[in-house]
C-alpha cells in the first residue's frame, strides 16, 4: 500500500512538472504578431555572403529597404533560424542584418590545444553558442522586430527572396 502511494505521488509530480514546462515554453514562444507591417518595403531580399579570403567566413545578409518617412525603428530580424541585429545604413532608408556562421571562421590562435597541462588549454577560445530563436519559421519566412512609439512589436514577411550575389574576379595590382 505504501509503495503504491509513492508511485502515485511520483506520477503526479512528473505530470505537474511537464505541465509547468509546457506552460513556460508556450509563454516564451507566443510573441504578439501584427497582421500587417507598420512600414512599407521597397523589394526586401537577402544574399548569401562569402569572404574573399580563406577562413574569412560565410553567411547571409538581409536587406530591408523601407519607404520614407517612418516613425518605426526596425531592431532585429529572425531568418533561417538566426537572430540578426538590424542597422540602418547612413543616409539611406535601408536596414541591414548580417549573419556569419561562426564555424566558417578560421580559429585565430591556430589549432585547438590539447594538453595534460590545463594552463596550456586555457589559451583555447571558448566555443560560440548561438541562441535559439523564439519563432518557428518556414522556408523563406522572416520575422521583423520593431519599436513604434515606445512599443515593441513583430510582423512577418512570408517570403524573403534571394538575390544572387555577383562575384567579381580579383585583378592583379601593378
Amino acid at each position: 500500500m505504501g509503495r503504491q502511494r509513492i508511485n502515485i505521488k511520483s506520477i503526479i509530480t512528473k505530470i505537474g512538472v511537464v505541465g509547468l514546462l509546457t506552460m513556460f515554453t508556450q509563454c516564451a514562444t507566443s510573441q504578439k504578431m501584427d497582421e500587417t507591417a507598420p512600414v512599407t518595403f521597397n523589394s526586401p531580399y537577402y544574399q548569401i555572403s562569402m569572404s574573399g579570403i580563406e577562413g574569412g567566413g560565410y553567411g547571409f545578409i538581409v536587406y530591408l529597404p523601407v519607404k520614407e518617412p517612418s516613425d518605426v525603428v526596425l531592431e532585429e530580424a529572425y531568418f533561417k533560424g538566426k537572430k540578426l541585429k538590424l542597422e540602418r545604413k547612413k543616409n539611406e532608408a535601408v536596414y541591414v542584418g548580417r549573419y556569419t556562421d561562426p564555424k566558417s571562421l578560421k580559429v585565430r590562435n591556430g589549432d585547438l590545444i590539447m594538453s595534460g597541462n590545463r594552463n596550456d588549454e586555457l589559451k583555447n577560445e571558448a566555443p560560440v553558442i548561438e541562441e535559439s530563436i523564439p519563432f518557428q519559421l518556414k522556408e523563406g519566412e522572416c520575422i521583423i522586430g520593431y519599436v513604434k512609439d515606445g512599443n515593441k512589436g513583430y510582423f512577418k514577411l512570408d517570403k524573403l527572396p534571394e538575390k544572387e550575389l555577383k562575384g567579381y574576379p580579383m585583378q592583379i595590382r601593378q
